[in-house]
Protein backbone atom coordinates (compact mmCIF):
# COMPACT_ATOMS: atom_id res chain seq x y z
CA UNK A 1 0.00 0.00 0.00
CA UNK A 2 1.28 3.46 -0.82
CA UNK A 3 1.63 5.44 2.38
CA UNK A 4 0.23 8.57 0.75
CA UNK A 5 -3.24 7.08 1.28
CA UNK A 6 -2.83 6.71 5.02
CA UNK A 7 -3.09 10.29 6.26
CA UNK A 8 -5.91 11.48 3.95
CA UNK A 9 -8.07 8.46 4.82
CA UNK A 10 -7.45 8.87 8.54
CA UNK A 11 -7.94 12.63 8.47
CA UNK A 12 -11.15 12.76 6.47
CA UNK A 13 -13.06 10.49 8.85
CA UNK A 14 -11.99 12.39 11.93
CA UNK A 15 -12.52 15.72 10.21
CA UNK A 16 -16.12 14.74 9.48
CA UNK A 17 -16.58 13.64 13.10
CA UNK A 18 -15.52 17.08 14.32
CA UNK A 19 -17.56 18.82 11.62
CA UNK A 20 -20.71 17.03 12.77
CA UNK A 21 -20.27 17.93 16.42
CA UNK A 22 -19.55 21.60 15.68
CA UNK A 23 -22.56 21.79 13.37
CA UNK A 24 -24.71 20.63 16.27
CA UNK A 25 -23.06 22.80 18.93
CA UNK A 26 -23.12 25.95 16.79
CA UNK A 27 -26.73 25.25 15.81
CA UNK A 28 -27.94 24.61 19.36
CA UNK A 29 -30.32 27.59 19.33
CA UNK A 30 -31.81 26.51 15.98
CA UNK A 31 -32.13 22.89 17.10
CA UNK A 32 -33.79 24.04 20.32
CA UNK A 33 -36.34 25.97 18.26
CA UNK A 34 -37.20 23.08 15.92
CA UNK A 35 -37.00 20.00 18.14
CA UNK A 36 -38.22 21.13 21.55
CA UNK A 37 -41.48 22.70 22.80
CA UNK A 38 -41.91 26.44 22.45
CA UNK A 39 -42.11 28.35 25.72
CA UNK A 40 -39.02 28.84 27.82
CA UNK A 41 -36.09 29.50 25.41
CA UNK A 42 -33.52 28.79 28.12
CA UNK A 43 -35.04 25.39 28.86
CA UNK A 44 -35.12 24.56 25.15
CA UNK A 45 -31.44 25.46 24.76
CA UNK A 46 -30.52 23.42 27.84
CA UNK A 47 -32.46 20.47 26.34
CA UNK A 48 -30.57 20.79 23.06
CA UNK A 49 -27.27 20.91 24.95
CA UNK A 50 -28.34 17.90 27.03
CA UNK A 51 -28.85 15.89 23.82
CA UNK A 52 -25.39 17.05 22.78
CA UNK A 53 -24.08 15.62 26.04
CA UNK A 54 -26.02 12.36 25.90
CA UNK A 55 -24.19 11.41 22.71
CA UNK A 56 -21.08 11.24 24.86
CA UNK A 57 -22.66 8.79 27.29
CA UNK A 58 -22.55 5.99 24.71
CA UNK A 59 -19.05 6.77 23.53
CA UNK A 60 -17.44 4.31 25.99
CA UNK A 61 -19.75 1.63 24.57
CA UNK A 62 -18.54 2.43 21.07
CA UNK A 63 -14.98 2.41 22.38
CA UNK A 64 -15.42 -1.05 23.87
CA UNK A 65 -17.06 -2.46 20.75
CA UNK A 66 -14.93 -0.95 18.01
CA UNK A 67 -11.74 -0.81 20.03
CA UNK A 68 -12.06 -4.56 20.52
CA UNK A 69 -12.75 -4.99 16.82
CA UNK A 70 -9.61 -3.00 16.04
CA UNK A 71 -7.49 -5.19 18.33
CA UNK A 72 -9.06 -8.52 17.39
CA UNK A 73 -10.02 -8.12 13.72
CA UNK A 74 -7.88 -5.24 12.52
CA UNK A 75 -7.57 -1.45 12.55
CA UNK A 76 -8.94 -1.09 9.01
CA UNK A 77 -12.19 -2.92 9.85
CA UNK A 78 -12.88 -0.65 12.81
CA UNK A 79 -12.05 2.50 10.84
CA UNK A 80 -14.44 1.63 8.02
CA UNK A 81 -17.33 0.63 10.27
CA UNK A 82 -17.33 3.71 12.47
CA UNK A 83 -17.32 6.15 9.56
CA UNK A 84 -20.28 4.32 7.96
CA UNK A 85 -22.32 4.70 11.15
CA UNK A 86 -21.36 8.36 11.32
CA UNK A 87 -22.50 8.93 7.73
CA UNK A 88 -25.94 7.45 8.33
CA UNK A 89 -26.50 9.16 11.69
CA UNK A 90 -25.48 12.60 10.46
CA UNK A 91 -27.43 12.53 7.22
CA UNK A 92 -30.53 11.35 9.10
CA UNK A 93 -30.60 14.55 11.20
CA UNK A 94 -31.05 16.50 7.96
CA UNK A 95 -34.45 14.89 7.33
CA UNK A 96 -35.90 14.62 10.84
CA UNK A 97 -39.38 16.07 11.49
CA UNK A 98 -39.74 19.06 13.81
CA UNK A 99 -41.55 19.19 17.16
CA UNK A 100 -44.43 21.09 15.55
CA UNK A 101 -45.04 18.27 13.08
CA UNK A 102 -44.16 15.17 15.11
CA UNK A 103 -44.38 16.18 18.75
CA UNK A 104 -42.28 14.26 21.25
CA UNK A 105 -41.12 11.93 18.46
CA UNK A 106 -38.92 14.74 17.07
CA UNK A 107 -36.51 15.05 20.03
CA UNK A 108 -36.51 11.27 20.45
CA UNK A 109 -35.41 10.75 16.84
CA UNK A 110 -32.81 13.48 17.27
CA UNK A 111 -31.50 11.64 20.32
CA UNK A 112 -31.30 8.36 18.38
CA UNK A 113 -29.21 10.03 15.68
CA UNK A 114 -26.95 11.63 18.26
CA UNK A 115 -26.49 8.29 20.01
CA UNK A 116 -25.49 6.76 16.67
CA UNK A 117 -22.93 9.51 16.24
CA UNK A 118 -21.70 8.93 19.78
CA UNK A 119 -21.21 5.19 19.27
CA UNK A 120 -19.28 5.75 16.06
CA UNK A 121 -17.16 8.43 17.71
CA UNK A 122 -16.28 5.95 20.44
CA UNK A 123 -13.41 4.61 18.38
CA UNK A 124 -13.02 7.03 15.46
CA UNK A 125 -10.20 9.24 16.65
CA UNK A 126 -8.17 6.66 18.53
CA UNK A 127 -8.57 4.05 15.79
CA UNK A 128 -7.32 6.56 13.25
CA UNK A 129 -4.43 7.50 15.55
CA UNK A 130 -3.50 3.84 16.13
CA UNK A 131 -3.58 3.16 12.41
CA UNK A 132 -1.41 6.17 11.56
CA UNK A 133 1.05 5.50 14.38
CA UNK A 134 1.63 1.95 13.12
CA UNK A 135 2.30 3.20 9.58
CA UNK A 136 4.41 6.24 10.41
CA UNK A 137 8.23 6.35 10.37
CA UNK A 138 9.42 6.05 14.01
CA UNK A 139 11.13 9.44 14.01
CA UNK A 140 8.11 11.23 12.56
CA UNK A 141 5.22 9.78 14.53
CA UNK A 142 4.55 13.10 16.25
CA UNK A 143 4.30 14.89 12.91
CA UNK A 144 2.08 12.24 11.35
CA UNK A 145 -0.23 12.14 14.34
CA UNK A 146 -0.37 15.92 14.44
CA UNK A 147 -2.00 15.75 11.02
CA UNK A 148 -4.75 13.54 12.46
CA UNK A 149 -5.17 15.97 15.35
CA UNK A 150 -5.31 18.93 12.99
CA UNK A 151 -8.21 17.28 11.16
CA UNK A 152 -10.26 17.88 14.31
CA UNK A 153 -9.94 21.61 13.85
CA UNK A 154 -10.08 21.67 10.05
CA UNK A 155 -13.43 19.87 10.22
CA UNK A 156 -14.59 22.23 12.95
CA UNK A 157 -13.57 25.31 10.94
CA UNK A 158 -15.32 23.92 7.87
CA UNK A 159 -18.49 23.58 9.95
CA UNK A 160 -18.28 27.21 11.10
CA UNK A 161 -17.79 28.47 7.56
CA UNK A 162 -20.58 26.24 6.21
CA UNK A 163 -23.04 27.67 8.73
CA UNK A 164 -21.82 31.20 8.02
CA UNK A 165 -22.37 30.70 4.29
CA UNK A 166 -25.90 29.42 4.88
CA UNK A 167 -26.64 32.44 7.09
CA UNK A 168 -25.28 34.88 4.51
CA UNK A 169 -27.29 33.34 1.69
CA UNK A 170 -30.53 33.77 3.65
CA UNK A 171 -30.91 34.29 7.37
CA UNK A 172 -34.59 33.41 7.28
CA UNK A 173 -34.00 30.25 5.24
CA UNK A 174 -31.26 29.19 7.64
CA UNK A 175 -33.55 29.66 10.62
CA UNK A 176 -36.28 27.70 8.83
CA UNK A 177 -34.71 24.86 6.84
CA UNK A 178 -31.29 25.39 5.24
CA UNK A 179 -29.47 24.43 8.46
CA UNK A 180 -30.36 20.88 7.40
CA UNK A 181 -28.03 21.16 4.41
CA UNK A 182 -25.04 21.35 6.75
CA UNK A 183 -25.92 17.96 8.27
CA UNK A 184 -26.58 16.45 4.84
CA UNK A 185 -23.14 17.60 3.68
CA UNK A 186 -21.58 15.96 6.74
CA UNK A 187 -23.18 12.63 5.88
CA UNK A 188 -21.95 12.82 2.29
CA UNK A 189 -18.40 13.66 3.40
CA UNK A 190 -18.45 10.66 5.73
CA UNK A 191 -19.29 8.43 2.76
CA UNK A 192 -16.23 9.81 0.97
CA UNK A 193 -14.22 8.85 4.04
CA UNK A 194 -15.66 5.34 3.92
CA UNK A 195 -14.62 4.95 0.28
CA UNK A 196 -11.07 6.07 1.09
CA UNK A 197 -10.75 3.77 4.08
CA UNK A 198 -11.96 0.72 2.17
CA UNK A 199 -8.91 1.15 -0.05
CA UNK A 200 -6.47 0.92 2.86
CA UNK A 201 -4.47 -2.16 3.78
CA UNK A 202 -4.13 -3.47 7.30
CA UNK A 203 -1.15 -2.17 9.29
CA UNK A 204 2.07 -4.12 9.39
CA UNK A 205 1.99 -4.17 13.19
CA UNK A 206 -1.41 -5.86 13.31
CA UNK A 207 -0.46 -8.34 10.57
CA UNK A 208 2.63 -9.31 12.58
CA UNK A 209 0.57 -9.81 15.72
CA UNK A 210 -1.93 -11.88 13.78
CA UNK A 211 0.76 -14.02 12.17
CA UNK A 212 2.34 -14.70 15.56
CA UNK A 213 -1.02 -15.54 17.15
CA UNK A 214 -0.60 -12.67 19.62
CA UNK A 215 -3.73 -10.63 18.96
CA UNK A 216 -5.70 -9.83 22.11
CA UNK A 217 -8.40 -12.23 23.24
CA UNK A 218 -9.86 -10.01 25.98
CA UNK A 219 -8.60 -6.48 25.24
CA UNK A 220 -11.07 -4.78 27.60
CA UNK A 221 -9.97 -6.89 30.56
CA UNK A 222 -6.32 -6.36 29.69
CA UNK A 223 -6.88 -2.61 29.47
CA UNK A 224 -8.03 -2.33 33.06
CA UNK A 225 -5.38 -4.64 34.44
CA UNK A 226 -2.94 -1.75 34.28
CA UNK A 227 -5.19 0.85 35.88
CA UNK A 228 -2.32 3.34 36.34
CA UNK A 229 -1.94 3.75 32.58
CA UNK A 230 -5.69 4.11 32.20
CA UNK A 231 -5.87 6.83 34.88
CA UNK A 232 -2.92 8.70 33.38
CA UNK A 233 -4.49 8.79 29.93
CA UNK A 234 -7.89 9.54 31.43
CA UNK A 235 -6.48 12.66 33.12
CA UNK A 236 -4.91 13.95 29.91
CA UNK A 237 -8.04 13.35 27.87
CA UNK A 238 -10.30 14.83 30.56
CA UNK A 239 -8.54 18.17 30.29
CA UNK A 240 -8.55 17.96 26.50
CA UNK A 241 -12.28 17.20 26.52
CA UNK A 242 -13.12 20.20 28.68
CA UNK A 243 -10.98 22.61 26.64
CA UNK A 244 -12.15 21.37 23.24
CA UNK A 245 -15.83 21.09 24.08
CA UNK A 246 -15.93 24.44 25.80
CA UNK A 247 -14.41 25.79 22.61
CA UNK A 248 -16.65 23.86 20.22
CA UNK A 249 -19.79 23.04 22.17
CA UNK A 250 -20.40 25.83 24.68
CA UNK A 251 -18.45 28.94 23.70
CA UNK A 252 -20.56 29.72 20.58
CA UNK A 253 -23.70 29.77 22.75
CA UNK A 254 -21.94 31.66 25.56
CA UNK A 255 -20.68 34.36 23.19
CA UNK A 256 -24.14 35.01 21.75
CA UNK A 257 -26.23 34.72 24.94
CA UNK A 258 -23.85 36.05 27.62
CA UNK A 259 -21.28 37.99 25.61
CA UNK A 260 -23.81 39.71 23.34
CA UNK A 261 -21.81 38.84 20.21
CA UNK A 262 -23.65 38.54 16.90
CA UNK A 263 -23.93 34.93 15.59
CA UNK A 264 -22.16 35.83 12.35
CA UNK A 265 -19.23 37.30 14.29
CA UNK A 266 -18.99 34.12 16.35
CA UNK A 267 -18.88 31.97 13.22
CA UNK A 268 -16.21 34.10 11.53
CA UNK A 269 -13.94 34.28 14.56
CA UNK A 270 -14.55 30.62 15.38
CA UNK A 271 -13.60 29.49 11.90
CA UNK A 272 -10.42 31.58 11.91
CA UNK A 273 -9.42 30.42 15.40
CA UNK A 274 -9.95 26.78 14.49
CA UNK A 275 -7.81 27.11 11.38
CA UNK A 276 -5.10 28.62 13.59
CA UNK A 277 -5.47 25.62 15.88
CA UNK A 278 -5.11 23.22 12.95
CA UNK A 279 -1.94 24.99 11.86
CA UNK A 280 -0.53 24.95 15.41
CA UNK A 281 -0.87 21.17 15.52
CA UNK A 282 1.88 20.77 12.92
CA UNK A 283 4.70 22.57 14.80
CA UNK A 284 3.42 20.82 17.93
CA UNK A 285 4.01 17.48 16.19
CA UNK A 286 7.49 18.56 15.15
CA UNK A 287 8.22 19.61 18.73
CA UNK A 288 7.02 16.24 19.99
CA UNK A 289 9.50 14.50 17.66
CA UNK A 290 12.46 16.77 18.38
CA UNK A 291 12.04 17.72 22.04
CA UNK A 292 9.73 15.11 23.47
CA UNK A 293 6.11 14.38 24.29
CA UNK A 294 6.32 15.45 27.94
CA UNK A 295 7.64 19.02 27.37
CA UNK A 296 4.90 19.55 24.79
CA UNK A 297 2.21 18.48 27.25
CA UNK A 298 3.65 20.57 30.09
CA UNK A 299 3.55 23.63 27.83
CA UNK A 300 -0.02 22.99 26.68
CA UNK A 301 -1.38 22.34 30.17
CA UNK A 302 0.42 25.40 31.56
CA UNK A 303 -1.25 27.64 28.96
CA UNK A 304 -4.62 26.21 30.01
CA UNK A 305 -3.82 27.07 33.64
CA UNK A 306 -2.88 30.69 33.02
CA UNK A 307 -5.09 31.47 30.02
CA UNK A 308 -8.59 30.14 30.71
CA UNK A 309 -9.81 32.89 33.06
CA UNK A 310 -8.48 35.71 30.83
CA UNK A 311 -10.15 34.04 27.85
CA UNK A 312 -13.59 34.16 29.47
CA UNK A 313 -12.92 37.70 30.68
CA UNK A 314 -12.38 38.73 27.06
CA UNK A 315 -15.44 36.80 25.90
CA UNK A 316 -17.79 39.56 27.06
CA UNK A 317 -16.12 42.22 24.91
CA UNK A 318 -18.72 41.94 22.19
CA UNK A 319 -16.33 42.72 19.31
CA UNK A 320 -14.74 40.56 16.63
CA UNK A 321 -11.29 41.28 18.10
CA UNK A 322 -12.21 40.26 21.66
CA UNK A 323 -14.09 37.20 20.43
CA UNK A 324 -11.15 36.08 18.31
CA UNK A 325 -8.74 36.70 21.21
CA UNK A 326 -10.91 34.53 23.48
CA UNK A 327 -10.85 31.65 21.05
CA UNK A 328 -7.16 31.96 20.18
CA UNK A 329 -6.22 31.70 23.86
CA UNK A 330 -8.17 28.45 24.13
CA UNK A 331 -6.94 26.94 20.86
CA UNK A 332 -3.30 27.07 21.99
CA UNK A 333 -3.70 24.48 24.78
CA UNK A 334 -6.18 22.59 22.59
CA UNK A 335 -3.56 22.11 19.86
CA UNK A 336 -0.64 21.27 22.16
CA UNK A 337 -2.58 18.85 24.36
CA UNK A 338 -4.30 17.22 21.36
CA UNK A 339 -0.99 16.29 19.79
CA UNK A 340 0.88 15.46 23.00
CA UNK A 341 -1.86 13.35 24.55
CA UNK A 342 -2.56 11.48 21.31
CA UNK A 343 1.07 10.54 20.71
CA UNK A 344 1.58 9.46 24.31
CA UNK A 345 -1.62 7.40 24.30
CA UNK A 346 -0.76 5.31 21.25
CA UNK A 347 2.85 4.82 22.36
CA UNK A 348 2.33 4.04 26.02
CA UNK A 349 0.27 0.86 25.63
CA UNK A 350 0.99 -2.48 24.02
CA UNK A 351 0.17 -2.93 20.34
CA UNK A 352 -2.01 -5.91 21.33
CA UNK A 353 -4.56 -3.67 23.05
CA UNK A 354 -3.70 -0.29 21.55
CA UNK A 355 -7.06 0.37 19.90
CA UNK A 356 -9.10 -0.65 22.95
CA UNK A 357 -6.98 1.00 25.63
CA UNK A 358 -6.72 4.35 23.91
CA UNK A 359 -10.39 4.32 22.90
CA UNK A 360 -11.64 3.56 26.42
CA UNK A 361 -9.44 6.13 28.17
CA UNK A 362 -10.29 8.79 25.59
CA UNK A 363 -14.02 8.17 25.55
CA UNK A 364 -14.64 7.60 29.24
CA UNK A 365 -12.94 10.96 29.80
CA UNK A 366 -14.97 12.56 27.02
CA UNK A 367 -18.23 11.05 28.31
CA UNK A 368 -17.66 12.53 31.76
CA UNK A 369 -15.97 15.81 30.91
CA UNK A 370 -16.61 16.51 27.22
CA UNK A 371 -20.31 15.72 27.07
CA UNK A 372 -21.03 17.74 30.19
CA UNK A 373 -18.87 20.72 29.21
CA UNK A 374 -21.57 22.72 27.35
CA UNK A 375 -24.42 22.20 29.81
CA UNK A 376 -22.13 22.51 32.85
CA UNK A 377 -20.68 25.67 31.35
CA UNK A 378 -24.18 27.11 31.03
CA UNK A 379 -25.09 26.11 34.59
CA UNK A 380 -21.83 27.44 36.06
CA UNK A 381 -22.34 30.74 34.27
CA UNK A 382 -25.84 31.03 35.71
CA UNK A 383 -24.75 30.08 39.24
CA UNK A 384 -21.39 31.81 39.63
CA UNK A 385 -21.06 34.35 36.84
CA UNK A 386 -19.40 34.75 33.48
CA UNK A 387 -15.88 33.69 34.56
CA UNK A 388 -16.97 30.37 36.07
CA UNK A 389 -16.32 28.21 32.96
CA UNK A 390 -12.77 29.57 32.80
CA UNK A 391 -12.28 28.73 36.46
CA UNK A 392 -13.48 25.19 35.84
CA UNK A 393 -10.90 24.69 33.06
CA UNK A 394 -8.17 26.19 35.27
CA UNK A 395 -8.92 23.79 38.12
CA UNK A 396 -8.77 20.72 35.89
CA UNK A 397 -5.61 22.00 34.21
CA UNK A 398 -3.87 22.33 37.58
CA UNK A 399 -4.63 18.69 38.38
CA UNK A 400 -3.43 17.60 34.93
CA UNK A 401 -0.22 19.63 35.29
CA UNK A 402 0.69 17.82 38.51
CA UNK A 403 -0.02 14.44 36.92
CA UNK A 404 2.03 15.21 33.80
CA UNK A 405 5.02 16.50 35.75
CA UNK A 406 5.02 13.71 38.37
CA UNK A 407 3.72 10.61 36.61
CA UNK A 408 4.14 10.87 32.83
CA UNK A 409 7.08 8.96 31.30
CA UNK A 410 8.69 10.16 28.08
CA UNK A 411 7.67 7.89 25.19
CA UNK A 412 9.72 9.44 22.37
CA UNK A 413 11.89 6.87 20.61
CA UNK A 414 9.89 3.82 21.69
CA UNK A 415 9.34 1.10 19.12
CA UNK A 416 5.82 1.05 17.63
CA UNK A 417 5.19 -2.49 18.86
CA UNK A 418 6.46 -2.02 22.41
CA UNK A 419 4.83 -0.38 25.39
CA UNK A 420 5.98 1.59 28.39
CA UNK A 421 3.14 0.28 30.57
CA UNK A 422 5.62 -1.51 32.78
CA UNK A 423 7.14 1.87 33.75
CA UNK A 424 3.87 2.70 35.52
CA UNK A 425 3.23 -0.65 37.18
Amino acid sequence: MRTRRVLPAAMVGHGVESYDFVIYGASATIIAKHFFPAGDPTLAILSALAVYGLAFVVRPLGAAIFGSIGDRLGRRTALSTVVLIMAVSTAAIAVLPTYDSAGILAPLLLLVCRLGQGISMGAEYTSAASYVMEQAPPGRRGLWLSAVGSATYVGSALASFALLALRLISESAYEDWSWRLAFLAGGLMALVGLYMRLKLDETRTFRELEAAGETAVRPIRDTFRNWRVFLLLFTLFALLAVVVHNLLGYLPTYLTTTGGVLPGTVLVSGGVALLVCALLCIPAGIMADRVGRKPLLVAGVAVAVVGSLPAYLLASGGTLASTLATQIILVIPAALVTVGATVVAVEIVSARIRATSTALAYNVAYAIFGGTAPILGALLTGWFGRLAPGGYITALALVALVVVVVALPETRGRDRGRAVEKVLR
